[in-house]
């Protein structure tokens, strides 16, 4: 079968938000994504949109064969406006004034998020991303369950600041994903032409209805309506009910996305420890079985359609020469041999009904036997 893609992942965030803030540097994060990166490859990824984090030499490093990884599509750091999901400065960091310079949080300094108010300052991040190498831009378009100050309801970005960063992304020929998870925040970021929606877990029928009709994509990790989401160490304890009161009421989320024409991609939001944060992933690829009622439909959302999404990057694009997420003539020779028929059983790709219960240490898939990305040959077990 062709080479998995994970449409949206953190590469770079890969401990708990609060030791990324208070503990580590830049070589912190960075030795750790080189062993994310690797156990991507060996978990049969090829691809994967890196949707925040300083992953630009990640991906040159990768590129040049220096380091195992995946094809990355970064996006630099995400945008968000004060109070936003990507403002994540303590209580105790300096901040009761706008007029304090020192300001920053450390995912400021490492250029993992930019925190931006007004068009000025948002057309600013949004040049910058793309001066660095970014493929797409990322916004956060409303609040979130891991972020500490952003009630999840809240719209976040004026229309003017949105139709700014989308404009500066299309003059050059890319374009914008945005965090969001209501219908509000969703018609704002669609009324600028925004094409990917990051999480997006309470919208209504009419709202994906009018995403279908735009052409754009639904980019969710289905685990955020999971039951297991409780137990997930990064969420905030006081946001616990209201995670677990959303999820039941939206209990059909994926199978009213398929109903109403959307195309959706795979994501695991990998982001955090280790340990955690590769079980949620192959949690996230037997939860959607469940979801989405279809082995075959969770398959093209980790493959054709995955690849159909990236392909939207246009000149950005640093992979041009054949299509991803496919097996025919002029595709990129990603391939992975499963020992087993994923779509009669999704464990055979890693997908599993374990999350916080599965084994803490991470373990090579044992039925998949064999990985190779653009020809290159970085699994083989069938001796």
């Amino acid at each position: 079968m062709p080479g998995m893609i994970d449409g949206h992942a953190h590469v770079m965030i890969n401990d708990d938000f609060g030791p990324v803030e208070r503990d580590l540097d830049i070589t912190d994060i960075s030795y750790n994504a080189v062993i994310v990166s690797e156990r991507f490859v060996r978990d049969g990824f090829s691809t994967v949109r890196d949707m925040g984090g300083p992953a630009f030499g990640l991906a040159r490093a990768i590129n040049l064969g220096r380091v195992v990884g995946p094809r990355l599509y970064p996006s630099g750091a995400f945008i968000s406006q004060t109070s936003g999901h990507g403002d994540f400065r303590d209580r105790a960091d300096a901040g009761f004034s706008i007029n304090d310079a020192g300001d920053l949080s450390n995912f400021e300094r490492m250029g993992i998020g930019n925190v931006v108010d007004g068009v000025p300052e948002a057309l600013k991040a949004t040049r910058l991303n793309l001066r660095n190498g970014a493929t797409q831009i990322k916004i956060m378009g409303g609040g979130g369950g891991s972020s500490r100050f952003d009630p999840i309801d809240t719209t976040q970005f004026t229309e003017d600041e949105i139709c700014a960063i989308t404009g500066a992304a299309a003059d050059w020929g890319t374009y914008v994903a945005a965090h969001t998870f209501t219908d509000r925040a969703v018609n704002r970021l669609l009324d600028c032409g925004v094409k990917t929606f990051e999480h997006g877990l309470f919208i209504s029928e009419e709202t994906m209805q009018r995403i279908a009709a735009e052409g754009g994509y639904m980019v969710p990790q289905m685990w955020g309506i999971s039951p297991d989401l409780a137990r997930n160490p990064l969420m905030p304890e006081d946001k616990i009910p209201l995670v677990e009161e959303l999820g039941q009421q939206y209990a059909d989320f994926g199978r009213n996305l398929l109903k109403n024409g959307v195309k959706v991609v795979f994501a695991s939001d990998y982001v955090g420890k280790f340990a955690d944060a590769e079980r949620a992933r192959r949690y996230e690829i037997g939860w959607r079985t469940q979801t989405f009622d279809s082995n075959f439909e969770v398959l093209k959302q980790l493959t054709s359609t995955a690849g159909e999404m990236i392909a939207m990057s246009g000149p950005r694009n640093p992979y041009q020469a054949g299509k991803l997420g496919v097996i025919e003539a002029g595709a990129y020779a990603d391939l992975i041999l499963v020992d087993g028929n994923p779509l009669e059983d999704i464990t055979v790709i890693g997908g599993t009904d374990q999350w916080f219960d599965a084994p803490e240490e991470w373990e090579p898939i044992d039925t998949i036997d064999f990985v190779m990305l653009n020809g290159a040959v970085y699994v083989n077990e069938l001796d």
